[in-house]
């Protein structure tokens, strides 16, 4: 960030943190602007918060001090979803004027493949019936044998974007077949080569009723808030689909999920994200059979390589910003991504 008098106040994360080597290269794009971090709720003091001209924050940070912020200019973030931000300022109705920036979803993607792809084979070799076995010491090659190939199988994507279209790409490396939701008709070019149908969510029903996985990497947005809601997971009956959710967990309430599973809509539910986060200890998913729950981590890892990514993203943003340039990865306040 932009600002004079920053060294009355101790940094706590700065660019530093992310990759040492990457911090002069945001002193040779501005040697006059001062690069630095401070408390968060240093933001509360007026003098300080109104000298700040451009920011990187967190999303909870953001929502919590934007009001404060009277001339910033841009903000960017390295979080993939800024719904905690957006539905903050839909709830106060007081739309920000700044520039929104974030992370591109590719910079994640390939963790979010994996885990999805892990968790695709885990379902069609029967590792966890496996592990079952073992726990039993029961020795029953039958039961195992009754697994299927991934090129027999079709898998629907819930959000073609960045991590949608490389997910794709991944699982036609598999054989299988990929149908892809979305937002607007995808026609010829327009589309990509690794997804075999589109449809839009009009024709959500005939999408699950057709795929033996169902992926949602779709943002919060008020289109896709409930959109699995309703009953709508019943169309899943029809091939008994897994359900795999690494997008957020307001697509569908708990109860959908609950529903779902105890009446053998879905044989398997994979759940990364949830509407309420930490999930509460009370939710029934927990204890729920043919449910996995992990705690919002498909798209993590402590590589100091990704930290390398996410500060090479802001710099370039950096360098467009005071070349006069349009910046990268804009969020449109409209839609919510």
């Amino acid at each position: 960030m932009s600002m004079s008098g920053l060294a009355r106040y101790t940094p706590q994360l700065d660019i530093r943190h992310w990759c040492e080597c990457r911090y002069q290269s945001l002193v040779d794009i501005r040697p006059s602007s001062i690069f630095g971090t401070i408390d968060a709720p240093a933001l509360q003091n007026a003098e300080l918060a109104e000298q700040i001209e451009y920011l990187f924050a967190d999303v909870p940070v953001i929502a919590k001090y934007y009001k404060a912020l009277k001339n910033v200019k841009w903000v960017h973030t390295w979080w993939n979803g800024v719904d905690g931000l957006t539905q903050h300022t839909e709830k106060e109705n007081f739309p920000p004027t700044f520039v929104l920036t974030k992370s591109p979803g590719c910079l994640n993607a390939t963790l979010i493949n994996e885990y999805v792809l892990g968790y695709i084979i885990a379902h069609e070799r029967l590792f966890f019936l496996a592990r079952e076995q073992q726990a039993r010491t029961q020795w029953n090659m039958a039961a195992l044998l009754k697994t299927g190939s991934l090129a027999d199988r079709t898998v629907g994507i819930l959000g073609v974007g960045d991590i949608g279209k490389r997910l794709a790409e991944v699982l036609k490396g598999f054989g299988m077949t990929v149908w892809g939701l979305t937002r607007t008709p995808h026609y010829g070019e327009q589309g990509s080569p690794f997804v075999d149908e589109y449809r839009t969510t009009e024709f959500l029903p005939e999408l699950l009723k057709n795929c033996d996985y169902v992926v949602n990497v779709l943002p919060s947005t008020p289109q896709t808030r409930n959109l699995l809601s309703g009953g709508v997971l019943e169309h899943c009956r029809h091939k008994q689909s897994v359900f795999i959710n690494v997008g957020r967990g307001d697509v569908v309430d708990e109860e959908n999920i609950v529903l779902a599973i105890k009446n053998k809509w879905l044989r398997g539910a994979v759940l990364d994200v949830f509407a309420t986060e930490p999930l509460p200890a009370s939710s029934t998913l927990w204890s729920l059979p043919d449910v996995i729950i992990t705690p919002h981590v498909s798209g993590w890892s402590n590589s100091d390589e990704f930290g390398t990514m996410y500060a090479d993203v802001f710099i370039e943003n950096v360098d467009l910003y005071f070349s006069g340039q349009p910046l990268k990865n804009v969020i449109s306040w409209k839609h919510g991504y």
